[in-house]
């Protein structure tokens, strides 16, 4: 796929402006160098090959426009930078530049073809009802989040997809949302402290069931939400972001808990509603990139039962119908480890006194 890309070269800190003569030096190594480049290989091994190019040298640097062919948008970006970075070390005269930006800047309709395979820009605003412009800078802002998530290779997607962004972009959504879902229980503890003072000492302690402007307590499973109090939802806030650190690491630690395979769970949905809503991945491609994820990231999927409707009109008394148990037990118990995980690194905020 053909990217046009802009990049800044900056002279190196404490360096005087370029005179007119400089400039015209500076323009001179700079082309023959571009003039020379065939394919080249950028991270990962992936060949990006630039086939045209516009210069211009100014008195702080230069900015270069390149005409590249390469697999995808991220590729295009990196693999250029890469390029001029190379180029700077090899000229002894600029070896001290740098690159600064260096990003993808095309027309709307050349936006709209590159995020739709040939689609014109009406066709991407009224799939996602954003401008293409938008969407671009979406894309791009989680392709850049994508490497932070140390923990699993591309293949813990599945394999490439029409869209060769696709999985970097899942991978990217995935860090954006475990920051954004801490955010949001912060606030949820905040609004259920607030809440709770209001409450005389001999009425019942309040919880989730009770309030109305909640964000992430609200995605677990309703029929426990009177179980959802502040000391949970502080222990939920513990717990998951034990999950979210693992994923910047290496190796990948599965969820040890109840609690933790929730706080995946309700991860993995909001990364899936931001790639669609906003990114503007296929929804198909996004159900079966995280339906192998979460083959990949989970050891248990007791969580899965806590959401079923037929739950709810089940007999408490009958193993059969909730053969987990999960009927006759407190949402609080979620926190206890997995019996192979007992020896599990514990927070110590969410070991009860009776443990």
């Amino acid at each position: 796929m053909e990217y046009r890309i802009t990049a800044e070269l900056t002279l190196p800190a404490g360096m005087a402006e370029l005179d007119g003569l400089q400039q015209q030096g500076a323009a001179a190594l700079l082309s023959e160098w571009l003039d020379r480049v065939a394919t080249v290989e950028g991270p990962e091994g992936v060949e990006i090959t630039p086939y045209d190019h516009r210069l211009e040298v100014r008195s702080t640097g230069a900015v270069v426009e390149l005409l590249v062919d390469a697999p995808a948008l991220s590729f295009a970006e990196n693999g250029a930078e890469a390029l001029l970075q190379e180029i700077l070390e090899r000229t002894e005269l600029l070896a001290e530049w740098r690159v600064g930006k260096c990003e993808v800047t095309v027309s709307d309709a050349e936006l709209a073809e590159a995020l739709e395979g040939g689609a014109d820009e009406g066709v991407v605003s009224a799939g996602i009802g954003l401008p293409v412009e938008d969407v671009t800078a979406q894309r791009r802002r989680l392709l850049a989040l994508s490497s932070r998530l140390r923990a699993f290779e591309l293949d813990s997607f599945g394999p490439p997809l029409a869209d060769p962004d696709a999985r970097f972009l899942a991978a990217g959504a995935l860090v954006d949302r475990a920051s954004v879902l801490t955010e949001e229980l912060i606030m949820d503890i905040m609004t259920l402290d607030e809440e709770a003072e209001s409450l005389d000492k001999d009425e019942a302690n309040w919880t989730a069931d009770d309030s109305q402007g909640l964000f992430v307590l609200h995605d677990l499973p309703v029929r426990y939400r009177h179980h959802y109090d502040v000391i949970f939802a502080k222990k939920f806030l513990v717990a998951s972001a034990v999950v979210y650190a693992r994923l910047t690491g290496s190796p990948w630690l599965p969820p040890a808990s109840t609690a933790e395979s929730l706080a995946l769970h309700i991860l993995i949905e909001n990364a899936k509603d931001l790639l669609v809503s906003f990114a503007a991945v296929d929804p198909d491609d996004v159900t079966a990139m995280f339906a192998v994820f979460e083959s990949n990231a989970h050891s248990h999927h007791d969580h899965e039962w806590l959401y079923l409707e037929d739950l709810d009109s089940a007999d408490p008394d009958d193993s059969s119908a909730d053969p987990l148990g999960f009927l006759s037990r407190d949402a609080h118990s979620w926190f206890a480890p997995y019996p192979e995980a007992k020896d599990a690194p514990t927070h110590p905020y969410l070991i009860d006194d009776d443990d």
